[in-house]
């Protein structure tokens, strides 16, 4: 998959024709699994490639910053999901206030002199251009000039409401890892680069691997069971994770530490994606590291059972 990063590296690259479709794909869920599904479609009766065009950062952490949804997942992690979806190429563009300025038929007509694409496919609640104005019928009145087809897919639904990012990010601050897993089409994770820190686990015979998890969404704070995997999913572990601000250390900073059982492997700078299974429980103070060491031996235990329980 080739992955542009402006429209001057897209128009001279030679992805040309085929199907587009335009979106966040926050977390690229079952619902934007189906449009990327019925673009790939009509990319194959165009003869031609399947292209998406998505942005980094969030529109509304530019629009709105304190209204900005934490994210679902790292932007590499959406390319990779992209990727495995099928797409040939991507368009990564960077949002500003600036390109939010565009009017519909400017962000059309860049659209389609940049990659002369002969279809476009879109969501069922699709908007682009200034202020959102531009709508599916827009597009089609565009592409009568333009000489591409429109089609805008169906709302996705599964246990009886719309698969949305929103939707999601609710289920994940509830805990609600089953939910979460149906409409994700698999585990919710986090996963990022590991961190270097005080290094107190190994300290008590439980070594961990520390993820920031900075604006992303999160479940609430305490000790999860979990299973962790290397960025190209060659190595799976089991393991039990501490996501907190670590009140025994009077720490400020939210991370994800993950102990790993039965392994203890150098993942220092390396990626780690991390699966959340299932809450064991709150997270709280102890008074000192000996009532600390004692409980994650018990959280370990308790993770190793439930792990087994869900393989």
């Amino acid at each position: 998959m080739q992955i542009f990063n402006s429209w001057d590296e897209a128009k001279v690259s030679e992805i040309k024709g085929g199907a587009i479709t335009v979106g966040n794909f926050d977390g690229v869920h079952m619902g934007h699994e189906q449009v990327l599904a019925e673009t790939n479609g009509h990319a194959s009766a165009a003869d031609g490639p399947t292209i998406v065009v998505t942005f980094e950062p969030h529109p509304r952490a530019v629009l709105y910053p304190e209204e900005a949804p934490r994210r679902l997942c790292h932007v590499q992690e959406r390319m990779q999901y992209l990727q495995a979806a099928g797409v040939d190429a991507v368009l990564l563009l960077e949002f500003t206030k600036e390109l939010a300025t565009w009017s519909a038929e400017r962000f059309s007509n860049t659209l389609h002199e940049t990659f002369a694409f002969k279809h476009i496919h879109v969501g069922y609640d699709f908007a682009f251009g200034h202020d959102r104005q531009g709508h599916v019928d827009d597009l089609r009145r565009l592409g009568d000039t333009q000489h591409f087809t429109v089609t805008e897919a169906s709302a996705f639904e599964m246990m009886g409401a719309v698969v949305s990012s929103s939707r999601i990010r609710s289920a994940v601050e509830a805990a609600d890892f089953k939910l979460a897993k149906t409409l994700l089409g698999r585990d919710y994770s986090i996963a990022g680069k590991v961190l270097h820190g005080e290094k107190r686990g190994r300290e008590m015979n439980f070594p961990t691997a520390n993820v920031d998890v900075a604006d992303l969404a999160h479940p609430p704070v305490g000790i999860y069971a979990v299973r962790a995997n290397n960025i190209d999913r060659s190595k799976t572990w089991n393991g039990a994770a501490y996501l907190g601000y670590r009140p025994t250390f009077n720490g400020r900073t939210l991370l994800l530490e993950t102990h790993l059982l039965d392994d203890s492997p150098d993942l220092y700078d390396h990626c780690l994606n991390v699966s959340f299974i299932k809450r064991i429980r709150e997270d709280r103070k102890f008074t000192g590291h000996a009532d600390l060491a004692a409980q994650i031996a018990k959280d370990c235990d308790m993770a190793r059972q439930i792990l087994e329980d869900t393989e």
